[in-house]
């Protein structure tokens, strides 16, 4: 079961990645993902990020899929999504719970709304300052810069 979930997770990030390539610096990230978000296009942020943002979400979805009935109740609640829909979550489903939920207090688009001042590139990580003053890490896998939201 361990090896399908990598198997699934490395694959997504394949198809997301074939194309039209990705991000070449973490300012094309960040614009990326800001154009993203503009449109309420999670499919499009979750293409964005980190390998290991993607498996957070993958855990969540997991703890999700281990609840009993009378949790899954009150989270259905708590999320407005139906007991089925939370048992099966898409990636882009975690992503809109992150970025555009207003449920979750955690609303990661309020970041990308405001323009950049300063970005610090150490490596394979960066971190872009905003004009909110908020600092966002983005992380080089490969040739391509991506979000990375698993320390949040």
């Amino acid at each position: 079961m361990h090896f399908l979930k990598r198997f699934f997770l490395i694959l997504f990030l394949l198809q997301s990645g074939c194309g039209s390539g990705g991000p070449l610096t973490p300012v094309q990230s960040f614009n990326d993902i800001k154009h993203a978000v503009e449109k309420n296009d999670s499919d499009a942020i979750a293409g964005l990020l980190t390998v290991s943002s993607l498996e957070k979400m993958n855990k969540l979805n997991m703890l999700i899929k281990e609840m009993r009935k009378d949790q899954l109740e009150l989270l259905s609640v708590k999320y407005g999504y139906s007991q089925e829909k939370l048992k099966n979550l898409r990636v882009a489903d975690c992503v809109y719970l992150y970025f555009f939920s207003d449920v979750t207090g955690v609303r990661l688009n309020r970041f990308f709304e405001h323009g950049i001042i300063t970005v610090d590139i150490k490596g394979n990580r960066a971190s872009v300052k905003t004009e909110n003053g908020v600092d966002l890490y983005f992380l080089r896998e490969g040739p391509y810069w991506k979000f990375d939201l698993s320390d949040l």
